[in-house]
């Protein structure tokens, strides 16, 4: 991220049905033009004449951008880490054919400051100005997230000369890593997100609602059995019940695979994440 641009903002992601980073702002500076000294001077000889004084807009960075600005600051002459400098390397020499300049890379828990400025519970998991790339330790615990991280900010010093942070150059990058193998993550529309939420959440309730009724088949085949009285069914009944829980259990796996590939989805690392919460916002409530 060039200072208050280019960064990877990271929000939980949902762990499953029933159940958790931008947009680049162009400011416009208006600039007064001073007249003429003759036209100024008519002006004040002129009784009826009061003209109020130019003023200038002067742009206002947003407080995410700003607080970005100064922790960048406070890192500028801070000595690298080792162990970042090492990963970058090495997926500088494997995906990027060594073409990325060096950079300094550091972790820095003060990014947990930048996320609330944006919306809360956002959490800003890097960052970099072209030249340094800081990381938020949060990030440290999960090595898929580690790496989705780190490959988004790296993408960002390859495109650096592009104007939009996370347009389609950008973009285009970042999928050819993931198809690569650089990092997991699943790129998919927010329609298509939002149809895979859906399809989840039928699928969880469906299973729900299996798990009860086993559950009351299995207590009916208990009682009948511990009941002292001939069941010439009972055998039957708890091989169709065997046949049900497996049957059951399969689509629980195959539901948790599919959780995956939607977590895939969400954490994949577009950088978009702004542009989202500031859509959302935009709506009006009912509209």
């Amino acid at each position: 991220m060039r200072a208050g641009r280019h960064g990877a903002e990271v929000s939980p992601p949902p762990s499953g049905p029933g159940t958790k980073g931008r947009g680049r702002i162009v400011w416009v500076v208006v600039i007064a033009i001073v007249a003429g000294t003759a036209i100024a001077i008519a002006l004040r000889q002129s009784p009826r004449l009061n003209p109020a004084v130019a003023s200038v807009a002067v742009p206002v960075a947003p407080p995410d951008q700003t607080r970005t600005e100064e922790i960048f600051r406070a890192n500028l002459n801070q000595p690298s880490d080792p162990g970042l400098e090492k990963e970058y390397a090495a997926i500088n020499a494997q995906y990027f054919d060594n073409r990325l300049p060096a950079v300094k890379l550091r972790w820095e828990s003060r990014l947990d400051e930048v996320g609330p400025l944006i919306a809360d519970g956002f959490r800003m998991g890097g960052v970099t100005d072209g030249r340094l790339i800081l990381l938020n330790p949060a990030i440290q615990p999960s090595d898929d997230e580690f790496r989705r991280v780190l490959c988004h900010e790296m993408v960002h010093i390859a495109v650096v000369s592009e104007k939009d942070a996370h347009g389609p150059a950008f973009q285009q990058y970042l999928r050819q890593l993931a198809l690569r193998g650089a990092f997991r993550g699943i790129v998919a529309t927010e329609q298509e997100k939002q149809e895979k939420r859906r399809e989840l959440d039928r699928k969880f309730a469906d299973l729900s609602a299996q798990a009860d009724v086993l559950a009351r088949q299995k207590s009916e085949i208990e009682a009948a059995g511990n009941g002292g009285t001939p069941d010439a069914d009972l055998s039957a009944r708890r091989t169709d019940y065997t046949d049900r829980v497996r049957r059951h259990n399969d689509a629980v796996i195959e539901l948790n695979r599919s959780i995956d590939d939607y977590n895939l989805m969400v954490t994949y690392p577009d950088g978009l994440d702004r542009e989202r919460l500031q859509r959302k916002t935009s709506v009006s409530p009912g509209g």
